[in-house]
């Protein structure tokens, strides 16, 4: 089954659930790209294991992961598993001043061209996801900070900031109107910029890829800033921020038998995409045998 932004957040607590009840799990994943194709980096019969780690980890830091597949077994009877299988599309986390810059690999996207890979759900509606060291740059970003980067969602919000000031100066007090086709981070964006920029409105989120706006005065939506039920709190934007991080944690809080073939390089992308970027020369604690280089 496949599994893309639009449907993750739904179907994240019954994941959640099959992880912790789980007896193992099966793991693959496919890259933009695998080996930089630089004299320097590429890797050799001859390198020790701190050189092979350093060539893989500049790897890592240039490719990125486009699918994660996970299959999770449960036992059935004494005989008998059943295996719950997801493929994952994933792309870098793009909200505020987190951003990411990733390469690809002519021969990887032939590879998986061949073998139908969905680029459109990959780039148009991959799963975010950001590491722990994102996160607490995130959780430090005050609401002035908050910039639209890509060329498409500033003009998106160039539209709507139109079309929200141009009714809001006729409104009355407690009028209304809906914003449609915001998707993902875009429904987080637009209702931050607004509330920014226009002291006497509020928003609220109606599913659906829709944001009610409602005129108010500045004591009432002073009360609702300061309640638990806003949905732009800055917990509720990391939460939707970290996207797959949050099954990844689930999976290492699970603590089940991981499967897979020739594993070290997925292993090293888990560390870097959702965990913390791979250390530079001390990695003592990166069980990096040569026999796994090779």
């Amino acid at each position: 089954m496949d599994i893309c932004a639009s449907q993750f957040e739904e179907r994240l607590p019954e994941l959640q659930e099959l992880l912790s009840g789980c007896d193992f799990v099966g793991l693959d994943m496919e890259f933009t790209g695998l080996r930089s194709v630089l004299p320097d980096r590429q890797p050799s019969f001859f390198d020790s294991p701190a050189e092979w780690y350093q060539k893989a980890r500049q790897s890592i830091q240039q490719f990125t992961v486009s699918q994660l597949g996970l299959s999770i077994f449960c036992r059935e009877t004494s005989t008998k598993y059943v295996a719950h299988s997801y493929n994952f599309f994933l792309f870098p986390t793009t909200f505020g001043q987190i951003d990411s810059e990733l390469s690809f690999q002519a021969s990887s996207i032939q590879f998986l061209s061949h073998y139908g890979f969905d680029f459109n759900k990959f780039l148009k509606d991959g799963i975010p996801y950001m590491n722990e060291t994102q996160e607490k740059k995130m959780e430090h970003l005050v609401p002035g900070s908050w910039m639209v980067r890509s060329g498409f969602g500033k003009d998106k919000l160039k539209k709507v900031i139109e079309e929200v000031t141009c009714w809001v100066s006729s409104a009355e007090e407690k009028d209304s109107m809906v914003l449609h086709d915001l998707y993902d981070f875009q429904m987080f964006e637009v209702q931050l910029i607004l509330r920014q920029a226009i002291k006497d409105i509020w928003t609220i989120p109606l599913g659906d890829h829709k944001v009610l706006v409602k005129k108010m005065n500045p004591h009432q939506r002073w009360l609702l800033e300061n309640t638990s039920y806003d949905s732009c709190q800055k917990e509720q934007i990391i939460l939707c921020a970290k996207g797959f991080t949050n099954l990844f944690q689930a999976l290492v809080k699970a603590k089940k038998p991981l499967v897979g073939h020739n594993m070290m390089m997925d292993l090293l992308h888990l560390h870097e995409k959702f965990y913390n970027p791979l250390p530079g020369n001390d990695i003592s604690h990166i069980n990096c045998q040569k026999s796994d280089a090779n």
